[in-house]
């Protein structure tokens, strides 16, 4: 299963919950919330320096737990109930782009914040199964100083997590890259051509990120 990098762009903020909007919504939500609205829990409880985002086969079911949750709260069409609808929107799947729903929330005591990514069409690069094996075998000894560049390997489950690097994290992903590439690693006469060329090829992608302020999705598909 090849490992892409693809390029992302965040819209504005969409849709803020302040802190009573939020526990309005989890009041109903009951005792099974993690088995009926595992989704909207997700968002609900986010908090942290890091964003949270919802994937696309979880952004695709959010808007059904949408819809249920507006049912429970008896449809009211009040300033909650319009961002209900407006969240359902935002996370409906889209024919033309890939979109993740994203939460931030710097502390409890503060709103929360949704947006989305959206994919754009391009560039993107990427390693095929035989530079991913590569890249596995040049990792075997030293994995831990290339944090983001193991998330290229070889799936080990399925469906692997997605992730999603900013600005701060792709510049580490750049510089993980072009320590494995430099004369100075001592692995570097193991690297295969096939895998050095692909390495270079998504560096010039992982550059026009951050010189745009584009998110990296590392994806397998």
């Amino acid at each position: 299963m090849p490992a892409w990098v693809k390029l992302m762009k965040e819209s504005p903020t969409l849709v803020m919950l302040d802190t009573e909007e939020i526990e309005r919504l989890q009041g109903p939500l009951g005792h099974l919330v993690s088995i009926r609205f595992p989704r909207v829990q997700r968002l609900l409880n986010h908090v942290g320096e890091d964003f949270l985002f919802l994937d696309g086969p979880d952004c695709s079911h959010l808007p059904r737990e949408i819809a249920k949750l507006d049912n429970e709260r008896g449809k009211v069409k009040d300033p909650l109930g319009k961002k209900l609808d407006e969240i359902r929107r935002i996370a409906w799947p889209s024919p033309y782009s890939l979109r993740f729903v994203v939460a931030r929330r710097v502390q409890k005591s503060r709103p929360l914040s949704l947006s989305i990514f959206e994919m754009l069409d391009n560039p993107s690069s990427g390693l095929n199964d035989d530079a991913q094996e590569d890249l596995a075998g040049a990792l075997r000894s030293s994995a831990v100083e290339f944090r983001y560049l193991s998330e290229m390997k070889p799936a080990t489950g399925y469906p692997e997590p997605d992730v999603v690097l900013d600005a701060e994290k792709t510049r580490q992903l750049v510089g993980e890259i072009e320590l494995l590439l430099s004369e100075s690693n001592e692995n570097r006469s193991k690297l295969t051509p096939g895998l050095v060329g692909r390495l270079q090829g998504i560096l010039p992608v992982l550059h026009h990120a951050i010189n745009k302020g584009l998110y990296v999705w590392l994806s397998r598909e």
